[in-house]
C-alpha cells in the first residue's frame, strides 16, 4: 500500500475540514452546560462529526490528514482551558484511529467506521479529570459554572458511568459514520469506497 504525501491542497482541506469539524464539536459541546448532557457528549460528538469526517476522508484519503486534524482540535481544546490529560489521551487515540482507517487505503468501509469510531473517542480525555482528580476539578469549574452545576455534575459522575460514556461514544460514532455515508453517497461512489 503506497502512501502518498500530503500536498498543499491537502493541507488547505485539512484546515477547512478542521474548522468545520470544530464547529460541529463546539455546537455539540454547548449542550454540556446542562450537567446530564456532559455524559452524552462523546455520543453527540461522534454523531455530528460523522458527516464532515466521512467527507474529509473521501477528499484527503492519506495517512496523517486525520491525525493532523485531530491534533489541531486537541490543541485548541487544551488552549481553551482543558487539562493536559486531553492531549495525553487524545493524541494516541486520533493517531490510532487514522492508522486503522489507512489499513484499507481509506477505501474499505468497515475500516473507515472503525478508524472514525476510535478517533471519536478523544473527548473522553476531557473527562479524565472527573475520574482522577474529581474534587480539584469540580472546584476549578465552580467559578465559571456555579455551585449548582458542579454539585449536579458531582452527583451524576462516578466511575460506574464511565463504561456507559465509552459505549455511548462508540454508538454515536458508528451512527455518525452511517449518517455521513447516507448523506454523501455520490462522494463515496466517486472515491470508490467498498461498502
Amino acid at each position: 500500500m503506497g502512501q502518498q504525501k500530503l500536498n498543499v491542497k491537502d493541507l488547505i482541506n485539512i484546515g477547512l475540514f478542521t474548522a468545520l469539524y470544530f464547529i460541529c464539536y463546539f455546537t455539540a459541546g454547548m449542550t454540556g452546560f446542562i450537567p446530564v448532557m456532559m455524559l452524552l457528549l462523546p455520543f453527540l460528538i461522534g454523531l455530528v462529526g460523522g458527516i464532515p469526517i466521512m467527507l474529509f476522508l473521501t477528499k484527503v484519503p492519506k495517512f496523517g490528514a486525520l491525525s493532523i486534524m485531530g491534533i489541531i482540535v486537541l490543541l485548541l481544546m487544551f488552549f481553551m482551558g482543558h487539562p493536559w490529560m486531553i492531549l495525553a489521551f487524545g493524541i494516541p487515540v486520533v493517531l490510532f484511529g487514522d492508522w486503522i482507517a489507512s489499513r484499507g487505503n481509506y477505501k474499505q468501509w468497515h475500516l473507515l467506521v472503525a478508524g472514525y469510531t476510535i478517533f471519536s473517542l478523544w473527548p473522553i480525555g476531557a473527562m479524565y479529570p472527573l475520574i482522577f482528580m474529581k474534587e480539584t476539578y469540580l472546584k476549578s469549574l465552580e467559578g465559571g459554572y456555579g455551585t449548582e452545576y458542579t454539585n449536579a455534575l458531582d452527583n451524576l459522575f462516578s466511575g460506574a458511568v464511565v463504561p456507559f460514556i465509552v459505549i455511548g461514544g462508540i454508538l454515536g460514532s458508528i451512527l455518525g459514520a452511517y449518517l455521513g455515508r447516507a448523506v454523501l453517497k455520490k462522494h463515496f461512489k466517486r472515491a470508490g469506497i467498498a461498502q
